[in-house]
């Protein structure tokens, strides 16, 4: 039976894995971008490092986390109907497909963005990588919030 208990146990769950996977994808992403720069020559504080992260997880997080969560739901939402066919391997199931949604969103918002990384800090494998890697964890946490209760007498 699903009750109101259970849908907003959903709700959170899809909420904390966005926010898991937008501080992950954005701090790395910052870092990345901070790297390049400082490849250039640049120095940067370590309070300019500090200052430019927070400012990337406010403003560029809120526009990204708008993203991963449509992502996040349509993915989670294959991945309950998925399980319920093969009936294993839930926290694979969730985390490939939180993975695979960062994965295609990139791609998918490169596309409608005039062919520009939105997210810059994944425009080579380690960056995609990292973001990729948020979105399995972001995934993962998703299932093991969400997973049933086993009831013992």
């Amino acid at each position: 039976m699903f009750s109101l208990n259970n849908f907003l146990r959903l709700v959170l769950a899809w909420v904390l894995s966005g926010i898991l996977a937008v501080f992950i994808g954005v701090v790395s992403q910052t870092q990345f971008v901070l790297a390049r720069l400082g490849q250039l020559g640049e120095t940067i504080s370590l309070s300019n490092r500090l200052s430019m992260t927070f400012y990337d997880l406010h403003h560029l997080g809120s526009l990204y986390g708008f993203f991963l969560l449509i992502a996040f739901a349509i993915a989670f939402t294959v991945s309950a109907l998925l399980y319920r066919i093969v009936k294993f391997g839930r926290p694979v199931i969730y985390g490939a497909a939180g993975g695979i949604a960062v994965f295609v969103l990139l791609f998918m918002m490169k596309a409608q963005f005039f062919n520009i990384h939105i997210i810059s800090g994944a425009r080579d494998l380690p960056g995609i990588s990292l973001q990729v890697i948020a979105g399995v964890l972001a995934g993962s946490l998703f299932s093991k919030l969400t997973q049933s209760k086993i009831k013992t007498d």
